[in-house]
């Protein structure tokens, strides 16, 4: 069976989320929900240096594996964005924001007030 776009995002957002260790949920919780606000206002690039800090690194992993996954890059997506191309950012960025926006709504549904 085929699934859409949306559909492989949305349940690639639940595996992720289901899978985070219960002591850290509501980090992870509290990265995820800023991740879509932050691309906006600061650019894809700036995004991804700062969520690849220790804090909000395991946000930045979910973000890189799925870039992986959909052949954008092929292991760091950070060092591989910066030397790449205008199109290729354009389309990563576009890809990351709407990835963004699932994860948001998942671990707004997924993760209570813990």
């Amino acid at each position: 069976m085929r699934k859409t776009i949306e559909q492989e995002r949305a349940n690639f957002c639940i595996e992720k989320v289901k899978n985070i260790p219960s002591n850290e949920r509501k980090k992870y919780k509290t990265h995820a929900r800023s991740l879509p606000s932050f691309i906006i206002s600061n650019g894809l690039i700036p995004t991804l240096a700062f969520y690849k800090k220790e804090e909000r690194k395991p946000v930045y992993d979910t973000i890189n594996e799925w870039l992986k996954k959909k052949g954008f890059v092929r292991n760091d997506a950070l060092e591989e964005l910066v030397n790449t191309n205008f199109q290729n950012l354009r389309l990563a960025t576009t890809e990351v924001l709407a990835i963004a926006n699932w994860l948001k709504r998942i671990v707004e549904a997924e993760i209570g007030e813990e």
